[in-house]
């Protein structure tokens, strides 16, 4: 056996030891390990940093260069003959979720990878399997990068891709440094970069999670309070903050709700809803005696009738009240009582702000938020920010100085980032219309370092803290849990290749994934950078 890949004539000897011994390392793993392999990840840290970082990824890389990157290739190849005859040689039987497409990383940013474009065709020619992009951007100033990305949208490879998704959020070293090294002007311009440069990709496959796609995310707004449930002339009271909820029924009796179906994204809860009346308190509750005197007033301020259930999470029981996305958008808020291992109670609004607005706008036209909304101008976009301005104002009026805040200084400098980019790399302003590719995700999950986000809401890591991330990752029912488990292959730090099984049901849980590891050592396998030596690898950073 030769372990030549297509254009190759020779190997040197070196390597071809090293593609025996993958090779041979690789004949001892299951099949699955290669037909259900999820992560081909060829490099290992990140330099953006990220505050909600799900994989608690470091500032300094480790990656596969063209040579070793084409041994592993070699070796997965030749293993993958002695089971199928096909042309798709990986992933070919991972049916639950994207047959023969890889997945580049997962603690790590792909899009600063030094030999991406070699990974797409290699991947492409040699296994017959599509590359699907995630990242958060890299510096326009960093030549190598900008090369590769250029030359990945100017050849064949764009076949090879199964998707390009970028994400903006309100995270990484461009928002929480604190020094002068970076600017929101240089993340914009860069941000911008990638939309040019991946434009060819865009015009030929069009807009999809799937395809070409722009993900918004933000911090929780999350809210340490006291919560107050008690009843009160057989009604139910549930009260946090100036907030308050009354039962329209006697004596409510709630059961735990879960999700029934993960793939239906308004969410499919198991119970009915209690249906309460939302009102709006003029001071922060402390003390039931008080509420009781607020509910005895005449100046009660109805706000509107709302569906509340009881889900629970590792902690214990906690009330999502209006969890669905509607034709008329979301207006979402959870409370958690301090119960269980909850350290502290409190409140997250899950309240959907920008889609809210899209909503405010198109209702001018008597159409739904899903409604398509083409044809549009940049007078069009300028129109729902004010409507998330409006927002801000009718929030401030009723007291709720929590929501205008955060809409003020979390959800509107990303939205305006992300237009401002738009505008600079002459995308029609349609795409901002466009669900399918401006993607609002709402706020982070709680995965890895994301629980600091939280303020003590959870005592765990990775665990579910609305019906929407029960949906994503809970171990009850989730698209986590239906895809069951898949594998990775990855480089790691110190010269290892590191393989494991990844149970995926696991991710709502402290421990993680991981159910098998083995490490590979292969000495000068990896190279190395960071960014004390290499200045230009993540965005917003200044020349």
């Amino acid at each position: 056996m030769n372990f030549l890949l297509i254009d190759e004539q020779s190997i040197d000897y070196k390597d071809l030891e090293i593609r025996k011994k993958l090779y041979n390392e690789f004949l001892e793993l299951p099949v699955e390990f290669l037909s259900k392999l999820r992560h081909l990840q060829p490099q290992v840290g990140c330099f953006n940093n990220c505050g909600f970082c799900s994989k608690f990824s470091t500032c300094k890389s480790d990656y596969w260069d063209e040579k070793s990157l084409r041994n592993i290739i070699s070796a997965i190849k030749y293993t993958a003959l002695n089971y199928t005859g096909e042309d798709l040689l990986l992933a070919w039987d991972r049916k639950e979720h994207r047959v023969g497409v890889i997945f580049p990383y997962l603690n790590n940013d792909i899009g600063s990878y030094p030999y991406l474009d070699k990974f797409i065709d290699l991947c492409y020619k040699e296994l017959g399997a599509r590359t699907r992009i995630s990242t958060v951007g890299f510096s326009r100033h960093n030549e190598t990068l900008n090369a590769i990305h250029k030359k990945i949208n100017s050849s064949a490879s764009l076949f090879a891709l199964a998707g390009v998704r970028l994400s903006v959020s309100q995270y990484g070293r461009v928002w929480e440094d604190k020094t002068n090294i970076n600017s929101l002007e240089e993340y914009q311009h860069d941000i911008a970069n990638f939309l040019k440069l991946y434009r060819p990709y865009f015009d030929m496959f069009g807009s999809g999670s799937r395809k070409m796609c722009v993900e918004l995310r933000y911090n929780p707004l999350a809210i340490n309070a006291p919560v107050f449930e008690f009843t009160y002339n057989n009604k139910n009271i549930i009260a946090t903050g100036n907030y308050l909820f009354v039962s329209k029924e006697d004596n409510v009796q709630f059961k735990e709700s879960y999700i029934t179906n993960p793939y239906l994204h308004s969410l499919a809860i198991s119970e009915s809803p209690h249906i309460f009346k939302e009102y709006n308190l003029p001071f922060k509750v402390n003390s039931e005696e008080k509420i009781i005197s607020y509910l005895n007033s005449q100046k009660m301020d109805f706000i509107k009738d709302v569906e509340v259930y009881m889900f629970e999470n590792k902690d214990g029981y906690y009330y999502a009240i209006d969890p669905h996305l509607k034709n008329n958008g979301n207006y979402g808020f959870n409370i958690y009582p301090k119960v269980g291992t909850r350290k502290k109670s409190g409140y997250i609004v899950t309240e959907r702000f920008l889609l809210n607005a899209f909503y405010k706008f198109k209702s001018r036209f008597n159409m739904n938020l899903r409604d398509k909304y083409k044809g549009s101008n940049w007078n069009d976009v300028d129109e729902v920010i004010k409507c998330c301005e409006k927002q801000i104002k009718y929030y401030k009026r009723k007291g709720k100085l929590d929501k205008a805040n955060y809409i003020e200084n979390n959800v509107l400098p990303v939205v305006n980032v992300y237009i401002n980019a738009l505008k600079e790399a002459n995308y029609p302003s349609d795409c901002f219309f466009d669900s399918k590719f401006t993607i609002d995700t709402g706020m982070i999950c709680n995965l890895g370092r994301a629980i600091n986000y939280f303020k003590d809401l959870t005592s765990y890591v990775n665990e579910p803290m609305t019906p929407t991330h029960e949906r994503n990752y809970g171990r009850h029912c989730s698209t986590m849990k239906q895809e069951n488990y898949v594998w990775k292959i990855a480089c790691g730090y110190n010269d290892k290749i590191n393989i494991e099984k990844l149970d995926l049901f696991k991710t709502a849980s402290e421990e993680g994934q991981t159910s098998f590891r083995h490490d590979i050592v292969i000495k000068d396998f990896n190279k190395s950078v960071n960014d004390k030596k290499t200045k230009y690898l993540y965005p917003g950073i200044k020349e």
